[in-house]
């Protein structure tokens, strides 16, 4: 990733300042208004937006938690471990791990120097990739049976990429849109997210 996007993502939020300070909790207000710890779309995307990016809060252990949306959690540089049904997954540079909305997961406390992004995707937003990969493949069998169904048969789909060029500026194209809000993100990145699908095909041996 380029130095310029990394400067821009990189800055200790408010947020992590107080958990530098000694707050050592995430504040569940800012992510959710249940008892239940489910991140809500309502709190962390503008109405009528279907897509946005936010960096991953470093310096805490994330407690375990779902989403009312999908996440596309990439890796910029670092890495991050996340705990998924006792499974410990540790995302590295370059490389993305997609969660369905209904997966429980924590995440191990990071450094300064792990900065990761939280794409928060809606459903609805994948409709332009199913129109682009079509049917009966990984990948197309995982937005419809995971995205999409509460008892689809994977939770998750993580994908070692990071020597696919490709991939890296698609994704890359993305996180400078969203952070950037020249003016339809949305459907400009329906299609970028199409076309990282379509190179995901072809790099299905990187699945694990």
């Amino acid at each position: 990733m380029r130095q310029e996007l990394l400067n821009i993502l990189a800055p200790i939020t408010e947020e992590e300042k107080e958990l530098l300070s000694g707050n050592s909790n995430v504040k569940q207000g800012l992510y959710t208004s249940q008892k239940h710890f489910t991140i809500e779309s309502q709190k962390m995307l503008q109405e009528g937006k279907l897509i946005d990016v936010r960096p991953h809060t470093r310096f805490v252990r994330f407690p375990y938690h779902d989403h009312n949306y999908i996440e596309v959690f990439y890796v910029c540089q670092g890495s991050v471990t996340h705990l998924i049904s006792g499974e410990e997954v540790t995302v590295h540079q370059g490389e993305l791990l997609f969660l369905n909305q209904y997966v429980m997961h924590e995440i191990l406390p990071t450094t300064e120097n792990d900065i990761a992004i939280n794409f928060i995707i809606l459903p609805e937003f994948f409709d332009t990739t199913f129109s682009m990969i079509g049917r009966n493949n990984v990948l197309a069998d995982f937005l419809i049976s995971t995205l999409k169904e509460k008892n689809g048969i994977s939770k998750y789909l993580y994908f070692q990429v990071s020597d696919n060029l490709q991939i890296q500026n698609l994704m890359e194209n993305m996180i400078d849109s969203l952070v950037h809000k020249q003016g339809n993100e949305d459907q400009i990145n329906r299609h970028t997210m199409g076309l990282v699908f379509l190179h995901l095909l072809n790099a299905v041996k990187s699945l694990k």
